[in-house]
């Protein structure tokens, strides 16, 4: 395949500093080796930046232009014969904006997040105010409209097209969305075996809904053992082998087109042990 590397090296959009420092981590232990090594060609990585002279003082602003830029690397990419995408992401925000790319390169786009949290917040549900917990509820049109259309994801995604898989720390307002809404869901004490079969009858239904697909990898899955530094370790994730397992499962069930690796702190991992783990989980999902 044609593999382009697009990097967001912000948390939030605040530059240098715990997850910004996370694509660079990934890149520095190997990733673009990796990638060839399994006889991919390789691009990028292209580096998004927003220059200073376009930063304002809200931050949601400055996530879509972010996010607006990211999407035009995302797209440009997937003009390619035989192209993938991956997109190495401060944090979760920056989905948004990967998102808008795949939706501009195929209609109605579908997602699969693979986190320990939902990420689906809105500014009337958050107990925190906290803009790193409303990424999918922003690509699902819930809230923050001028963020997602900045990211030129104009038509929100179908929560039917919008899977969860993983997730061990929802809150309640979390957990009522998502049985409102009827997202396709496997939560993390799930897999506990049977890996494969439970992800595959998850999404083998959704595969004839959507023509191209998004991979989200947010490393705090793994927990704190496996990926030490985070900032929002959860209790109790799957194992190793279960995680590897559901990425590997999910790309041999839909056509991902874009899959991202996000929330990476190395500044927390001397050893760098999250870093090795996020490219086995790409390794995994180019597994074909």
């Amino acid at each position: 395949m044609n593999i382009s590397i697009v990097a967001v090296p912000y948390q939030m959009d605040v530059a240098r500093w715990n997850y910004a420092l996370g694509p660079a981590a990934f890149l520095d232990a190997g990733l673009v080796a990796r990638l060839e090594a399994l006889g991919h060609r390789v691009q990028g990585p292209v580096c998004i930046t927003l220059p200073r002279s376009e930063y304002t003082r809200d931050t949601v602003t400055n996530l879509g232009r972010i996010a607006a830029r990211t999407s035009q690397a995302v797209s440009e990419a997937l003009t390619q014969p035989d192209s993938f995408v991956i997109v190495l992401e401060g944090d979760c925000t920056h989905a948004v904006g990967a998102v808008g790319g795949l939706s501009c390169a195929v209609p109605a786009p579908g997602v699969v997040w693979l986190d320990a949290h939902g990420d689906l917040h809105t500014y009337a549900t958050t107990g925190t105010g906290y803009v790193g917990g409303m990424p999918y509820a922003v690509m699902l049109g819930w809230d923050l409209a001028d963020w997602r259309e900045a990211a030129r994801l104009t038509t929100p995604i179908r929560p039917e097209v919008a899977a969860l898989i993983g997730a061990s720390d929802l809150d309640p307002e979390e957990i009522q969305a998502l049985e409102q809404h009827r997202l396709p869901r496997l939560d993390a004490d799930a897999l506990q075996e049977d890996v494969g079969a439970k992800v595959q009858a998850l999404l083998k239904p959704l595969h004839s809904q959507a023509v191209g697909w998004y991979l989200h990898i947010d490393v705090d899955v793994a927990g704190p053992d496996t990926v030490p530094g985070g900032m929002t370790p959860t209790p109790h994730p799957p194992s190793r082998a279960a995680r590897l397992e559901a990425v590997r499962m999910t790309t041999r069930t839909l056509p991902v087109r874009v899959m991202s690796l996000a929330t990476y702190n190395p500044s927390g991992d001397v050893d760098r042990l999250g870093a090795h783990f996020g490219l086995d989980m790409v390794e995994q999902a180019l597994a074909r």
